[in-house]
């Protein structure tokens, strides 16, 4: 992964076989503090014109209308969706058209941006290649969704007449900072060994245990390794208590 910046707005870029995806840091937009300033979440207390251009901006730096996204609303469950042509635009614009309560969208439509929303829990893109094309993945998952397995179901449903080809594992609450208690820990430590010790729990290891256990080459794997909450670059949900704004991953299979 690597750092691209255009016109004030700074995102981690990510690619492979034509699919890209991006996890934007909180610069560059116009939301006042404690949302400042590129607060991408119609779900805080926000002006609502505000996170409008802050996705305008972040949409027009990547090259990708924002009549072109399609957004979840996220439950922390394992809920996955195929979408395509039909859902173009859903939860662009607004917070009503949103694909209610799923927590991970699939597609193998060229141009079609898939959202994540986050402010500590792990976005992450799978992308699986077949005979008709390359078609990807972004899911959404909270420590409740990694325990259910929502990673590695949305692998496995990507690989159904496909082959993996690899995942991104974008910027989240890091081993430093994601302690739990101790009946949490062992519930991790039970259903991913060796993710978790001294109290806290690695999710990033998690996301790509599952990963690597559906199909992904280890190789293939790419983790940002940046903590949301240590890492003042990101808004964090649980560092801010709440009071904080919400990145947008945005992943869209390329034009051919």
């Amino acid at each position: 992964m690597e750092w691209e910046e255009r016109d004030g707005v700074n995102w981690l870029a990510w690619e492979a076989h034509g699919v890209r995806a991006v996890f934007p840091a909180r610069t560059g937009g116009v939301s006042a503090p404690p949302l400042d300033s590129l607060n991408l979440g119609l779900s805080v207390d926000d002006d609502q014109a505000a996170v409008l251009e802050n996705r305008r901006r972040l949409c027009a730096a990547v090259g990708l209308p924002p009549e072109r996204l399609v957004i979840p609303g996220q439950v922390h469950g394992t809920t996955l969706r195929w979408v395509g042509e039909t859902e173009a635009g859903r939860g662009g614009l607004d917070s009503r058209s949103v694909i209610r309560k799923h927590d991970g969208l699939l597609t193998a439509a060229a141009g079609l941006g898939l959202v994540i929303s986050y402010a500590d829990c792990v976005p992450v893109v799978i992308v699986a290649d077949g005979k008709e094309g390359p078609a990807f993945a972004t899911v959404h998952a909270g420590w409740r969704g990694m325990l259910a397995g929502i990673v590695g179901m949305a692998a496995a449903e990507l690989a159904a007449g496909r082959h993996l080809i690899g995942a991104a594992v974008g910027p989240s609450i890091g081993p430093c900072c994601f302690t739990v208690d101790e009946d949490l820990e062992r519930r991790f430590e039970a259903r991913f060994p060796g993710s978790s010790g001294a109290g806290a729990v690695d999710l990033w290891r998690c996301a790509r245990q599952d990963l690597e256990a559906a199909g992904v080459s280890a190789g293939a794997v790419a983790v940002a390794g940046l903590c949301t909450s240590s890492d003042a670059r990101f808004f964090s949900h649980r560092r801010d208590r709440g009071a904080t704004g919400r990145h947008l991953a945005i992943a869209w299979r390329q034009e051919a």
